[in-house]
C-alpha cells in the first residue's frame, strides 16, 4: 500500500474515546497510573488513555468504559504494550481499589 503525499489519515475507530469516559478516567487518576505502581521512568510525557483488559480475539474491540481503562504517560504506555500479559495483575489490582 503506498500513501500518497499530503492525503489525511482516516481516524483510527478503534481508540476514540467518548469524552466523559475521558473525562472520568483523568479525575479517577489524577495523573500516571504507572508512577503510582512504582514502573520506572521519567513520567512527564503526555497522559494517555490505555485499555487494561484484551478484547480476546482479533478484530475485536476491547471495552472502552471507566473500569477498563487507565491514563499511563506515554513512557509508561509504551512499557505496558511491550510487557501487557506481567504488568496487567497490577493495573487490575488498581481498578479494583479505585473502584
Amino acid at each position: 500500500m503506498t500513501l500518497r503525499r499530503f492525503s489525511p489519515l482516516k481516524s483510527s475507530r478503534g481508540t476514540q474515546i467518548p469524552a466523559d469516559i475521558r473525562l472520568a478516567v483523568h479525575l479517577r487518576d489524577n495523573g500516571c497510573v504507572g508512577q503510582r505502581l512504582g514502573w520506572v521512568g521519567p513520567h512527564t510525557s503526555r497522559l494517555e488513555l490505555d485499555h487494561v483488559r484484551a478484547s480476546g480475539g482479533v478484530g475485536m474491540k476491547s471495552r472502552t468504559t471507566v473500569d477498563n481503562l487507565v491514563a499511563l504517560c506515554a513512557e509508561c504506555h509504551r512499557v505496558k504494550t511491550l510487557n501487557g500479559k506481567a504488568l496487567r495483575p497490577d493495573l487490575l489490582a488498581y481498578l479494583e481499589a479505585v473502584s
